[in-house]
């Protein structure tokens, strides 16, 4: 690779920052982007199936991790037989290039870490390698946990390998760990806590020695006394031997914070089991860093002060709003608009179709309807194919015109995590201008963003409504059994917590409930079933293809709230994947979990 080297279109490599045992990264431009800098992450040359895999495994893990003091990733990219991940570009300088810092620096640093190892232990990532060269921190006073080149999920094997090789850094790894047991949460904290010793002392609790002695010390010594370490009290509770008697990071998060005179410091906020992100002013640092494997850009939530509720995003010389705020308040209609659609014919609001990230625009002219359908996503997908034409800070995406009755635009926010996807459709013997109707849409939606944050919905939320219910809380931990190999406790949670999907850890096999609103159910698409007192259809690979099975749960029906006359039903998508599965196995999954989901629902 060189300088100047495109990478999947897109990505423009600029300097060659590290090099290491599973990987290279690159500073680049994004030339979709404005030239948006990004550190793109590729497998070395000549990598095993296994080490891409790994790459690929990894980038999936942490695109569905979204929290200010962990590293983002943007996009992947497959280019030239090569797996790249596309990330923020870090700045600032290591924990390990500090100064010894005083206990309130640290305990403020520490609740922030320990919010940032809830954020990825929630979502099944172990960081396996804590320490004060993975710990970024900017002038502006924040830290970021960052490298996570040796991360693997909750399910991670014991870390010696055959030729005594052990993961992590001695010194800093936990003693069940050195010994060559498996690494879990407690791990991680025993490390962060190692890390915390280091920031107040300048050394490891194990002093300084070569790795075959540090290791041995773990394993057979206590930390060393240090009247510094003493005044943050959890650091003796985190660096026990015994990891069942450690904090958890909560735990961890929440004494730092108090002890720091800060309770809201790395906090983020629970509804249920839903993560609430505080809204709090970011700031982009300015003094570059580059850790082995790491690299993104750094974005920091505000510590203290009465800045958290402005929602302001700094970044640059630019200032702009958080457009989505809290996912499941937003109103998607409040980016359309009927109005502006009307020179194309009737165009009436469908507000009541699909999930509850989505609104639709129906365009009737005669002979033809054309419907206008906008969603907002989470994105975590590589970005869509197109040129990126920046209208202010937002990026819109305008796809190939080569289907005369399809047309779809994609606005990527500013912040890199978020995506609005707007589609066009028509009839095949339409002759509509669809497209220009999708740019009529889009001219709307951006003249909305450019007031600042998305408008909310109006009220409150209906309790019965699935609206108000997390769809991960609609199968237990004893329902779950049913499925063999399941990682239960850290499912994959894509925007607003309207849709959950649980994977295997031992086959391919997956299970997703998604919440949709459409027409009542009808026996014509399946076999009728009752689950919970509920009725149900029971579609086979008919809904999804071949190694699916598809069950449909309706929660309740009622007139459309667009007083149109028709009828809306809620309904609750139970879908089972297994390409190695017969449809029989996989429908005796989903059946058997339809019970105990319908039975979780709320009374209407």
């Amino acid at each position: 690779m060189r300088a100047g080297q495109m990478v999947g279109g897109r990505y423009r490599l600029d300097e060659r920052l590290g090099s290491g045992s599973h990987g290279e990264v690159w500073r680049a431009a994004d030339l979709r982007l404005n030239q948006r800098p990004v550190a793109l992450k590729r497998a070395l040359s000549g990598a095993s199936p296994a080490t891409a895999g790994r790459i690929k495994k990894e980038a999936a893990l942490l695109a569905s991790v979204s929290h200010p003091n962990v590293v983002t990733v943007y996009d992947t990219v497959h280019d030239d037989d090569s797996d790249w991940i596309v990330m923020e570009l870090v700045h600032g300088h290591t924990l390990a290039e500090s100064r010894p810092l005083s206990a309130d620096e640290v305990s403020r640093f520490g609740a922030q870490l320990a919010g940032a190892l809830e954020a990825v232990h929630a979502v099944g990532i172990l960081h396996r390698d804590i320490k004060p060269a993975n710990v970024l921190l900017t002038e502006q006073g924040f830290a970021k946990l960052a490298d996570f080149g040796i991360s693997r999920d909750v399910h991670a094997a014991a870390t010696l390998t055959g030729t005594g090789a052990i993961t992590g850094t001695p010194g800093y790894v936990a003693p069940e760990v050195a010994k060559g047991g498996k690494f879990t949460v407690a791990a991680d904290v025993f490390s962060l806590g190692a890390t915390l010793y280091f920031a107040l002392e300048g050394t490891s609790p194990f002093g300084e020695d070569n790795n075959h002695a540090l290791l041995w010390k773990t394993v057979t010594e206590e930390v060393r006394e240090s009247e510094r370490a003493q005044q943050i009290p959890m650091l003796e509770q985190m660096l026990r031997k015994d990891p069942g008697r450690r904090p958890s990071p909560e735990q961890v998060r929440r004494e730092l914070a108090r002890q720091y005179g800060d309770p809201s410091v790395g906090a983020a906020h629970w509804s249920g089991r839903r993560l609430r992100q505080r809204t709090g002013v970011r700031v982009a640092a300015a003094t570059a860093i580059v850790g082995l494997l790491a690299a993104a850009t750094w974005i920091v939530l505000s510590g203290k002060g009465n800045q958290a509720d402005t929602g302001i995003l700094t970044g640059g010389d630019e200032t702009t709003s958080d457009f989505i705020g809290d996912p499941t308040t937003v109103d998607p209609c409040a980016l359309l608009d009927p109005e502006a659609l009307a020179e194309y014919g009737n165009a009436v609001f469908d507000t009541d179709q699909g999930n509850f990230n989505r609104c639709n625009v129906i365009v009737n002219n005669g002979p033809s309807e054309i419907n206008i359908e906008l969603d907002i996503y989470r994105d975590t997908s590589p970005s869509p194919e197109g040129e990126t034409e920046m209208v202010g800070l937002i990026g819109v995406v305008r796809g190939e015109e080569d289907m005369p009755e399809e047309c779809d635009r994609t606005l990527i926010l500013p912040d890199g995590e978020y995506i609005i996807e707007l589609d066009a459709e028509q009839e095949r013997n339409g002759t509509n201008d669809i497209c220009a109707m999708a740019d009529t849409a889009v001219d709307h939606a951006l003249s909305v963003l450019d007031q600042g944050p998305i408008p909310r919905r109006e009220g409150e939320p209906d309790p019965a409504s699935l609206i108000s219910v997390y769809a991960c809380d609609l199968l237990d931990a004893d329902a779950l059994e049913q499925f063999p190999g399941v990682d239960a406790t850290h499912p994959v949670v894509p925007y607003g917590g309207w849709e959950c999907r649980w994977n295997s850890t031992t086959s391919e096999t997956e299970v997703y409930v998604i919440f949709d609103r459409d027409q009542p159910l009808s026996e014509e698409d399946g076999e009728p079933m009752t689950f919970a007192g509920r009725p149900a259809l029971m579609e086979g690979s008919a809904a999804w293809g071949e190694g699916t099975c598809k069950v449909s749960v309706m929660h309740r029906q009622g007139p459309s709230a667009d007083g149109d006359g028709s009828t809306t039903a809620e309904i609750v998508q139970l879908i089972v994947l297994g390409e190695d599965e017969s449809e029989e196995d996989l429908c005796d999954l989903a059946v058997g979990l339809a019970e105990p989901l319908a039975a979780a629902l709320p009374q209407d």
